[in-house]
């Protein structure tokens, strides 16, 4: 018995110190930004109603977004994200036994003027029509086919998106596409975290709190126009790119590298964190609680 106690107290200690270094490297790092809880920060917001016009920004600059359509509240949320997390947004959500709801939010493009910029975002995509490639946007600021950068669902990845066509496709003449960097799978029904830093000329690029890519060569992204879009982004018709499925907890930082340290990913919104020292911390954790028993 003094064994369990210890081992779940060790769990306990290693988790409240990631937890404190998490918030301790945010606060340094942070210059401004938005945060979008979906539902969380919203008055009134229940599981199965229409969201609010607008959705909240959390953060002091109240960068709300927009409604356009109907997208929904569910509460269908991800296991490891935030604590206290109850609500997230379906966008579309066809072919999961109900009607078609399609909408998105926007509202203005957030800063790049800084030398260092975070997004991140928890999504779950939904089913979809299996005889077409999916091109589904589900956080972008910028114009998606001219600057900017954002996550889009693309074929079966999450992908990482700059808004230029840097990437000719079939040769003189032929067609481009945006430069891209594949997260991780777009398996149907898992929530899974996506996360891009750009800091000093460096882009790393994260898919459920693992680092998957780092290049000092990939271009940096053209200053944001038009808006920052959850869900796909608005035109005179029907959205372009809509996405179909959940998506919550979005957030944007922006930080001077040179004046508050390097971007650390211990403050993404993910449990457990991926601090590089949380397997030491757990080691020093454990020889203690071996002692204490």
């Amino acid at each position: 018995m003094r064994t369990i106690r210890g081992h779940w107290f060790g769990h306990f200690v290693c988790a409240a110190i990631a937890f404190a270094l998490a918030g301790d490297c945010f606060a340094s790092a942070f210059v401004r930004g938005a945060y979008y809880q979906l539902g969380d920060a919203d008055p009134g917001a229940t599981a199965g109603a229409v969201g609010n016009n607008p959705t909240l920004d959390s953060f002091s600059d109240n960068r709300h977004l927009n409604r356009f359509g109907s997208p929904h509240y569910s509460g269908d949320v991800p296991s490891l994200g935030p604590a206290g997390n109850k609500l997230s947004m379906a966008f579309a959500n066809q072919g999961l036994g109900g009607p078609a709801f399609p909408g998105l939010y926007g509202g203005a493009p957030l800063p790049m003027v800084e030398q260092g910029l975070a997004l991140e975002a928890w999504v779950k995509a939904g089913p979809t029509n299996l005889d077409s490639i999916r091109d589904e946007m589900v956080a972008f600021n910028g114009q998606s086919t001219l600057n900017g950068f954002g996550f889009f669902l693309f074929g079966e990845n999450y992908v990482l998106r700059l808004g230029s066509p840097d990437v000719p496709v079939g040769g003189p003449g032929g067609t481009g596409r945006p430069f891209e960097v594949v997260l991780g799978p777009a398996d149907v029904g898992a929530w899974h975290h996506l996360a891009y830093v750009r800091s000093l000329g460096t882009s790393s690029y994260y898919y459920d709190g693992r680092l998957v890519a780092e290049s000092n060569t990939h271009p940096a992204p053209a200053v944001a126009t038009e808006g920052f879009f959850l869900g796909g982004q608005p035109s005179e018709e029907t959205p372009l790119n809509p996405f179909n499925g959940w998506v919550d907890e979005v957030r944007y930082q922006t930080f001077n590298p040179l004046a508050a340290g390097s971007f650390n990913p211990t403050a993404f919104l993910i449990v457990p964190e991926p601090a590089a020292l949380a397997p030491l911390l757990c080691a020093a954790v454990a020889v203690l609680t071996r002692r204490r028993g």
